[in-house]
């Protein structure tokens, strides 16, 4: 997994995963644990992601998702389908 150099990659990364969530792609696993760390997670007035609020389940799941949307992810997807056919 390709972790984030610096706060606007991890920023973006939450981002996608707030997105992913709204836009209903993305389901929550029915732990309450993982509910509670994603509604813990706070921005600052500057509307920054504030990384205090972030736990280490947030940030593995942000990570993981902003990972399946690369370009090398899906091409490589789309590589393995086609070798199927």
């Amino acid at each position: 997994m390709i972790t984030p150099n610096n706060r606007k990659e991890f920023e973006r990364h939450i981002d996608i995963l707030a997105e992913s969530i709204e836009k209903k792609t993305f389901q929550l696993p029915p732990s309450r644990r993982m509910l509670n760390s994603l509604l813990n997670a706070k921005q600052l007035p500057n509307r920054r992601t504030n990384f205090l609020t972030i736990d280490e389940s947030t940030r593995l799941l942000a990570n993981s998702l902003a990972n399946f949307d690369r370009p090398e992810f899906k091409n490589r997807k789309d590589a393995e389908q086609q070798k199927r056919l």
